[in-house]
């Protein structure tokens, strides 16, 4: 009798086990499909050369989370961000840069949308250029190294100018809409002086 109980014990425990990895498993599979649709949903109905791997690497480096009723927010603010994922050729070399047009007031101030811009690095990785709040950008006819020239605007009078520098674009000037737009803003540097 006492044999046929530890037989009994060690198949139950058997059985707890295997239930315990069986949940573990599914627990892992479901989590990894979280992820999967987070990529897939910020990138449906987007046309690109881009690979599934390089979708979920700039769904990664957003750090965006995706909600269960498929929307997405940050790790700092529980409202919706509502991304949108803009593909185009900004210095014609065939290889696709991505601005991602996304925020909220909470997210990105009075300007309640922020656009990150992603661009291949040399070693053929997309990497975030720039992530900063603004309602629009505008590509502008001057250049440098291929690259255009883009303007960003938010609320008020003063537009920033970006220039590629070779690696990444950084800041160059403030173009006023208005006399005085940037100075108010502690804007030294305009570009009509340059």
């Amino acid at each position: 009798m006492r044999v046929a109980r530890t037989s009994r014990q060690i198949s139950n425990s058997s059985v707890r086990r295997i239930l315990a990895l069986l949940l573990l498993s599914t627990c892992m599979w479901v989590s990894d499909g979280i992820a999967a649709e987070g990529y897939e949903i910020l990138f449906k109905g987007v046309t690109s050369k881009l690979s599934l791997e390089e979708q979920q690497r700039i769904f990664e480096k957003l750090g965006f989370r995706l909600s269960d009723n498929g929307k997405f927010y940050t790790e700092y603010c529980d409202e919706d961000v509502s991304p949108e994922v803009e593909v185009i050729d900004l210095n014609g070399d065939g290889v696709p840069e991505l601005f991602v047009h996304w925020g909220n007031l909470c997210t990105s101030g009075n300007a309640e949308r922020s656009i990150s811009l992603f661009i291949k690095n040399a070693f053929g990785h997309y990497v975030i250029n720039l992530g900063f709040p603004a309602i629009a950008y505008r590509i502008l006819a001057t250049q440098n190294q291929g690259f255009p020239d883009l303007e960003f605007g938010g609320p008020g009078s003063c537009r920033g100018v970006w220039r590629w520098n070779g690696y990444k674009y950084e800041y160059i000037c403030g173009r006023e809409e208005e006399p005085g737009g940037c100075t108010k803003k502690g804007v030294s540097t305009l570009c009509d002086s340059m």
